[in-house]
């Protein structure tokens, strides 16, 4: 059965049937309250580690959809945490269209679902609804459509506000939010290199509604320089952190409209390469930007530091030959003086996806490496021809460690 977005009525009835949950309300001039109390959202996104994200000082997590959110919110509320629960809307794409009308009433019944199974939760902050769906900002019934949800859900859910997460907030985006969505609560603004000029661009835009930028880290890929293979220049976990935390102080901290953070990304995704976004490793170690962020969430220094590391240098600048050999190099250190163990891999470039469109793990190269000495390795470049990168993970035994890496291209 279909339900109507015009049942407004039927749908505050069932809210008021429901338990009261933990009320979180937010005003442009007052930020962000829960249970009455001023609330600041120190978190990121990412549902797995959540007890080493709450013993790191940080108030909140981030997800994109609602799957495993039963258990993530059940987590959550034991580690004193809460959820900013994404709900996943369709693209505009060759099988769902917010033009048609039938495909918005099936997805605005999911929706309503969703809000219906979790809104009671007291873990529960807000509810996001889409995640970069918004293209260029140009697509008037998209934004018709998901303010119509944000009024559903409001309807449903009073308690808890609600949000769309953008790619950054262009003035086509500002322009499609403030003409046809009053409903939702406060934007979210996912911004990577462009977070120092964030401030900047909301005034320059006029911008009097509340923010929070719901995903911001290192410079993206997009945002590089580039290798001459085309393969973009990866910064090191260390200028990652100096990145961080200059961000946190210029631009997330000064509160005012912005209602906090989610660094992204809490735990390891392999997306552009093994190491761009993850704040862990792999293997679950943590690097620098983990102790920026306990620093800014909780006010305290980290019992114990992850190393710092310069950039691999001596990988080839041009093509080289299949069976060519070259060695690279890499100097780190570790605050608290702990003994280094280092961790060479050559990785292809990622071309694969699964199809789901999720990156697929490219296998590391056998033979590719032979470790010389403390920092310092042999690269034999692999015989298909390709772009590739050689990685190093540097860690102190204490559950941290420092990555840095380089592309090379054979012929």
């Amino acid at each position: 059965m279909i339900i109507r977005l015009t049942s407004l009525a039927f749908l505050a009835t069932l809210a008021s049937a429901m338990s009261a949950p933990i009320v979180v309300t937010v005003d442009a001039g007052h930020g962000m309250t829960r249970g009455g109390k001023p609330y600041f959202v120190k978190g990121a996104g990412g549902d797995t580690h959540l007890d080493l994200l709450a013993a790191r000082g940080a108030n909140s997590l981030r997800t994109w959809s609602t799957d495993g959110l039963a258990e993530t919110l059940a987590q959550a509320e034991k580690l004193g945490l809460t959820v900013s629960a994404g709900i996943w809307l369709e693209p505009e794409c060759s099988w769902f269209s917010y033009h048609k009308p039938q495909d918005c009433e099936k997805q605005a019944e999911r929706v309503m679902q969703q809000v219906l199974a979790f809104r009671d939760h007291p873990a529960l902050l807000a509810w996001g609804l889409g995640n970069e769906m918004e293209g260029d900002g140009g697509n008037t019934a998209y934004w018709q459509q998901l303010d119509k949800l944000a009024v559903m859900v409001k309807a449903l859910d009073p308690a808890h506000p609600t949000y769309t997460a953008v790619a950054g907030l262009s003035p086509a985006k500002a322009a499609g939010l403030n003409q046809f969505t009053p409903h939702l609560d406060y934007v979210g603004v996912n911004t990577y290199g462009g977070l120092f000029s964030l401030r900047q661009q909301l005034d320059a835009m006029g911008w009097k509604r509340p923010w929070l930028v719901t995903e911001w880290g290192p410079q993206g890929f997009w945002e590089r320089p580039k290798h001459s293979s085309g393969a973009p220049l990866e910064q090191t976990s260390t200028e990652k952190a100096a990145m961080m935390a200059r961000g946190y102080d210029e631009v997330i901290a000064k509160g005012g409209a912005c209602l906090g953070g989610y660094a992204f990304v809490w735990g390891w995704k392999y997306e552009a390469t093994a190491t761009w976004f993850g704040l862990q490793t792999q293997e679950g170690e943590t690097t620098e930007s983990v102790d920026v962020l306990e620093q800014r969430w909780s006010g305290r220094a980290p019992k114990n530091h992850a190393p710092q590391v310069k950039n691999v240098e001596g990988a080839p600048a041009e093509a080289v030959a299949a069976g060519a050999t070259f060695e690279v190099h890499a100097s780190a250190s570790d605050p608290d003086g702990d003994a280094l163990a280092w961790r060479w891999q050559v990785l292809p470039e990622l071309t694969m996806h699964d199809g789901k469109g999720r990156s697929l793990v490219p296998l590391p190269m056998e033979g590719a490496v032979r470790p010389g000495a403390a920092g310092r390795a042999v690269i034999t470049a692999p015989k298909a021809p390709g772009v590739y990168r050689v990685y190093v993970w540097i860690a102190d035994g204490h559950g941290h460690a420092a990555t840095a890496n380089a592309p090379f291209a054979v012929k």
